[in-house]
């Protein structure tokens, strides 16, 4: 049977296995079918090769393993030739005529028996005999999957169970009450604002972000937004805040226009990512809101996004807070990141 190796995903991230024997294999979890690594392909075998004498020569395969080398045993045309010619007789050929063409061939033969001898003793004591390798001796060599150089090494997507939802509704707004409680400011760097049944957040500042919430002392939690980003550079993140408070320290889900997303665990205002995934930018709408939500139920964050659920890690420091919305500039902290939010829906157990 088979080994079955694994890969990591170029398009998700996540884990895809492949027996060696094909180039492709299709992932399990975003349905994208990827080239299998060099590497991890079985190579064929090589074409079969006669060899009449036993000369070897190393491979080239990381398993250390041999391959037939070229061997071509002495011969000479004339040679042949001669002693084809001496064997024909004709009828009617006296005795003599028939002894000296034997002796003939027999001296040929044994000239030609003298020089096979030397060049193949002279061949085989040049390549020398090969011991039997004990199958331990050659080192163990695990696929190595390639990571996606946009996504951090800490960065490793698990698909999960979407968690039990949650029924009771702790906040519901559409963000058509301009006094629902968010927070209104507009200056050279931010602009907070309900606008048409959404709420605006733009953030107009490099390296610039802005955290809001409603409410302290909520625990365990569930929420959810529709986001759509209308402008500016698409690696900004938007997203939801779990027990965010004025210690500037909370959880984060987060996702970006280029398929960037994480779980985050902000300390005095500054980010730490507990875990993040890479999508295909193609999934996410640049004209149609993303849903993303994201879970707190103790010591367990989960985030889903559009119903998907990507990841989860466990910790244990933020136990309760306020239910919020986020939204900061990207790794090149480029400005100019605006984005509409719609249908805030924060859930908690009964």
């Amino acid at each position: 049977m088979p080994d079955i190796l694994t890969f990591q995903c170029p398009n998700c991230g996540s884990s895809v296995h492949t027996d060696g024997t094909k180039k492709e294999a299709k992932c399990e979890y975003c349905g994208s079918t990827v080239i299998v690594p060099e590497s991890l392909r079985n190579q064929p075998a090589p074409a079969p090769v006669e060899v009449n004498f036993g000369g070897f020569q190393s491979g080239g395969s990381q398993s250390g393993g041999f391959q037939p080398g070229d061997f071509t045993p002495f011969s000479n045309d004339q040679v042949a030739k001669s002693i084809g010619t001496a064997a024909k007789v004709t009828a009617g050929v006296t005795a003599l005529s028939v002894i000296l063409p034997v002796v003939f061939t027999c001296v040929i033969l044994g000239f030609v028996g003298v020089v096979l001898y030397f060049v193949f003793s002279g061949v085989n004591k040049s390549i020398p005999a090969i011991a039997a390798i004990p199958t331990d001796s050659f080192p163990t060599v695990a696929p190595t999957a390639v990571p996606d150089t946009a996504v951090p090494p800490t960065a490793i997507p698990t698909p999960f169970d979407t968690p039990t939802p949650y029924t009771k509704v702790l906040l519901k707004d559409n963000f058509t009450n301009t006094s629902s409680g968010w927070d209104k400011t507009k200056n050279s760097d931010y602009t907070l604002e309900y606008l048409k049944g959404k709420y605006h957040v733009l953030i107009n500042k490099e390296n610039g972000g802005q955290v809001l919430w409603i409410g302290d002392s909520y625990t365990d939690m569930s929420i959810e937004v529709d986001a759509l980003q209308t402008a500016g550079p698409n690696d900004g993140d938007m997203g939801v805040a779990c027990r965010p408070n004025d210690s500037g320290g909370f959880y984060s889900f987060e996702f970006t226009q280029d398929g960037h997303y994480g779980i985050y665990k902000y300390t005095d205002w500054n980010p730490e990512p507990l875990a993040e995934g890479v999508l295909d930018p193609n999934t996410i709408s640049t004209t149609t809101p993303t849903h993303i939500e994201g879970v707190c139920d103790g010591s367990t964050l989960s985030l889903i996004l559009n119903g998907q659920a990507l990841l989860q890690v466990q910790d244990s420091d933020y136990t309760k807070g306020g239910l919020g919305l986020i939204v900061t500039t990207g790794n090149t902290g480029q400005p100019g990141v605006d984005v509409l939010f719609s249908t805030f829906l924060a859930k908690g157990p009964k």
